[in-house]
């Protein structure tokens, strides 16, 4: 962990003020939708949401970053697979460029292991102005598929 910081556990109650500003950290990202109340309801109620998995780095009382982990046990039974998921790496800007992200990426990591897991997986977008897609090679990701989106803008018709 970088000086200063300290990773501990998640707890879906701690964090509300955090995760309800996307951590403050997605909020300059492409495609970025601004969480509402009821979104963070949906996602504390979702089936495979553990906090334990979660890694978080604290600054005081203060989030700095997080790894917001988790498996889709459900998944795994019907794929035969043993796979847990990195998702919402995040780091809050005060934080960033320190390391804070690859220490909090790299203890999901080993938690994963630690509770059996073969295999992790993320979804990122390439175009990521943080270099985020480096990161996750650095610390042996490699890319296993791709997908699009695509937009066409539609322009008002006058019908005079």
């Amino acid at each position: 962990m970088p000086p200063g910081l300290e990773a501990r556990p998640g707890a879906a109650g701690a964090l509300p003020p955090y995760l309800g500003s996307g951590g403050g950290s997605f909020s300059g990202h492409w495609g970025f939708i601004p969480p509402t109340e009821n979104g963070f309801e949906n996602f504390i109620s979702e089936p495979d949401l553990d906090p334990s998995l979660w890694q978080v780095g604290w600054d005081g009382d203060q989030v700095a970053g997080s790894v917001l982990a988790f498996i889709n046990k459900d998944e795994n039974q019907a794929y035969h697979r043993l796979r847990g998921y990195s998702e919402g790496i995040s780091v809050r800007r005060p934080w960033r460029r320190r390391g804070l992200a690859r220490a909090l990426l790299v203890r999901s990591l080993h938690e994963f292991k630690r509770r059996g897991m073969q295999e992790a997986a993320l979804s990122v977008d390439t175009q990521n102005y943080h270099s985020a897609y480096r990161l996750y090679e650095s610390v042996g990701f490699r890319v296993v598929g791709g997908y699009s989106y695509f937009q066409k803008e539609f322009h008002p018709v006058y019908n005079f």
